[in-house]
């Protein structure tokens, strides 16, 4: 067998166990990737797994019915949010194993937290986002997250760094953003700048919720530890805001029209 059947067979193989997990996106990004380079350094595939070549990345959708709540919506969303995390991470680490049983070295990284606080700001142990973007799942939307053609924003995200030398996919072209501006138009707090660009710190006060933060002063001191106090303390955060999904119209396509 030719090198280049031998990686195309390894790519389906893994893919194939990916979509058999019950994933409902997976897609493979070089690690040399340009758009790994915007992260700081220590959040880079390539400057995580020693040898490094490729990264997994697969996801899994929210459930539509979000849209159609009567009643309790941030908590049942809330809710979805850790249970797919949960769901995404043993996914991770199964397929972790199963490529190491192939005989690469990989590790999963975890769909939400440890998170990691460079400037005061968290980071991921990678930018899964990114990591989606350069698989080719999906673009960047005018409200930060991934956005893809049939599942909108509603994709929870999780990934492998692996030795193996895996078949890159495309950066999709396609602009999948309907440029509809109403996340930007229907923002309750103002997580836009004037020229529509995201503010990622205003947000998130607003969007992830946490006990902590009301019992605990929000001062210097809680600062200074505040990657142990995320990582401990807020395992788990309830939503407070759900705008900018809620008003994304790939998100609210019937469900008949998904497939």
């Amino acid at each position: 067998m030719s090198e280049t059947n031998r990686i195309q067979e390894l790519t389906d193989k893994v893919k194939e166990f990916v979509l058999e997990a019950d994933m409902d996106i997976v897609g493979i990004a070089d690690v040399n990737n340009y758009l790994f380079l915007e992260a700081p350094e220590s959040h880079q595939p390539k400057n995580i797994l020693e040898d490094a070549n490729s990264v997994i990345v697969f996801g899994k959708s929210m459930p539509r019915s979000i849209f159609r709540l009567k009643n309790h919506h941030t908590n049942l969303v809330h809710r979805a949010y850790h249970s797919l995390y949960k769901f995404l991470d043993i996914t991770g680490v199964r397929l972790a194993h199963y490529v190491e049983s192939l005989g690469y070295y990989s590790i999963s990284i975890p769909s939400y937290n440890p998170l990691a606080i460079e400037n005061f700001q968290p980071w991921g142990i990678i930018s899964l986002k990114h990591a989606g973007l350069a698989a080719g799942l999906g673009k960047i939307a005018k409200n930060g997250l991934l956005i893809h053609p049939i599942h909108g924003t509603l994709l929870r995200l999780s990934a492998v760094i692996t030795t193996a030398k895996l078949i890159a996919d495309p950066i999709m072209e396609d602009n999948v953003c309907k440029e509809c501006n109403l996340c930007v138009d229907k923002c309750p707090n103002k997580a836009f700048d004037e020229n529509g660009n995201f503010k990622k710190m205003t947000c998130l006060p607003n969007t992830v919720k946490h006990g902590i933060n009301i019992l605990h002063p929000y001062n210097q001191d809680y600062l200074k530890n505040i990657e142990l106090i995320s990582n401990t303390f807020l395992l788990e955060y309830t939503v407070g805001c759900t705008v900018c999904l809620d008003v994304c119209p790939i998100n609210k396509k019937h469900l008949s029209k998904l497939n």
